[in-house]
């Protein structure tokens, strides 16, 4: 019998001590390390908290409407949900609060992309909206026909879209 035979016991329960330690450490310092640089940049200014007013009425409640837009403009996504504007450009991400805050380049590429699908449509031409998760196909006429989900739209007409 070898000395690993012998003292196998201790083995065992220093490689679950050792084990156990660096788990802890690896489990009380994962949290610390703030040097990772993010690729998202949150352009939104911070609120205050307002102080409460027992006094003050309640705000009629409106009704909660989820707008999402995604506009492509040569390669720089700039996506609108509930008045959030946020611009993928070459991979970096920043979020603005609102139009505002929006620069004035992103401002312009998205009233372009605006004016293209409401006015100027070339004849064969297809652009799609989604409000509330309901997708509106605007055809090359003019007309504007709702579908429930993304299937329902004819595989011709979500080809001539692009996906």
């Amino acid at each position: 019998m070898g000395w690993i035979a012998r003292h196998f016991d201790y083995l065992i329960f220093a490689a679950l001590a050792l084990s156990g330690l660096s788990y802890l450490y690896i489990l009380l310092t994962r949290n610390r390390r703030h040097d990772s640089k993010s690729v998202v940049h949150y352009n939104i200014p911070s609120e205050e908290p307002m102080s409460f007013d027992p006094n003050e009425k309640p705000k009629k409640k409106e009704p909660k409407i989820n707008v999402l837009e995604v506009f492509d403009y040569n390669g720089i996504k700039i996506m609108h949900e509930n008045g959030m504007y946020t611009v993928n450009h070459a991979g970096e991400i920043q979020v603005y609060g609102s139009w505002q805050e929006l620069p004035s380049r992103y401002q312009a590429m998205v009233k372009e992309m605006d004016k293209s699908s409401v006015g100027q449509k070339k004849k064969g031409n297809y652009y799609m909206e989604v409000l509330n998760g309901t997708y509106y196909v605007i055809f090359p006429d003019g007309k504007k026909h709702k579908y429930p989900k993304f299937e329902d739209i004819p595989e011709k007409i979500r080809k001539a879209l692009g996906y």
